[in-house]
């Protein structure tokens, strides 16, 4: 009889460790598991990739994930003017993000502009950004100034889907008949003119070129909204560019 209780408690013993065993295996896992999601929300101009990689936690646990930490090096970012940080202890960190609008990238100071009209240093642009105009070229500073004062009227949804900002006064026989126009290439392929005087009218884009399409079919070119006109002119562009070299 003994002997049978020794064996029964050698069992027990030995069932107890196991269970020891699992739970700190189980335990240590647990907290050392890498982040099972990281969630961006917010960001409009910069990349989900870029702000994850920037971060450099995707290998870390939720438990050495430090909230504060995460905030702070985002606002580091100078696009990002506020940042939440929650984590689910299940693996999740949701990062809530609120951006500064952006104007466009001027690609000869190689800076972003902002609806406040501050000049920010840029990333990496290709790598970074999304939906943001590059302007292509110099424009005098008078009219810079004003591009800049009026652009913060043109809605976020239409901004984002801006390509290229070209600076482009209206020409008649080598004289500048409009000094306040410029060229913007869309993401779609067509080409707007518009000025800062009726620079609110791109606004109206979307439904404008759905009533081109209706009328001349899904053909790509010019509009121009530049005339303070409600008739909106669409043509070829290149037959447009033979006009404006004749006179």
């Amino acid at each position: 009889m003994q002997k049978k209780k020794k064996k029964i408690r050698f069992k027990a013993l030995l069932a107890i460790l196991l269970l020891g065993y699992l739970l700190i295996a189980g335990t240590y896992y647990f907290l050392n598991k890498p982040l099972k999601k990281i969630i961006i929300t917010g960001n409009t101009y910069l990349k989900d990739n870029y702000l994850i990689n920037y971060l450099d936690i995707s290998r870390e646990s939720i438990f050495k994930v430090k909230s504060k930490s995460v905030k702070e090096k985002l606002l580091a970012l100078n696009l990002i003017s506020d940042v939440n940080v929650h984590k689910n202890y299940l693996g999740t960190l949701k990062i809530e993000i609120e951006e500064n609008q952006v104007l466009f990238y001027d690609l000869g100071s190689k800076r972003l502009v902002l609806s406040s009209g501050e000049e920010v240093e840029a990333i990496d642009f290709a790598d970074a950004y999304l939906g943001i105009p590059i302007l292509t070229n110099e424009v005098p500073s008078n009219i810079y100034q004003e591009l800049i004062k009026k652009m913060p009227r043109i809605h976020k949804d239409i901004l984002t889907n801006i390509s290229e900002i070209a600076y482009n006064p209206s020409m008649v026989q080598d004289k500048i008949v409009d000094d306040k126009r410029f060229s913007l290439l869309m993401n779609d392929g067509n080409v707007v003119y518009i000025n800062t005087v009726n620079i609110e009218k791109i606004n109206d884009y979307f439904e404008i070129y759905e009533g081109i399409v209706k009328k001349n079919g899904n053909k790509k070119g010019c509009l121009y909204l530049d005339s303070s006109s409600e008739n909106n002119h669409f043509n070829n562009c290149e037959a447009q560019e033979k006009d404006d070299g004749e006179n």
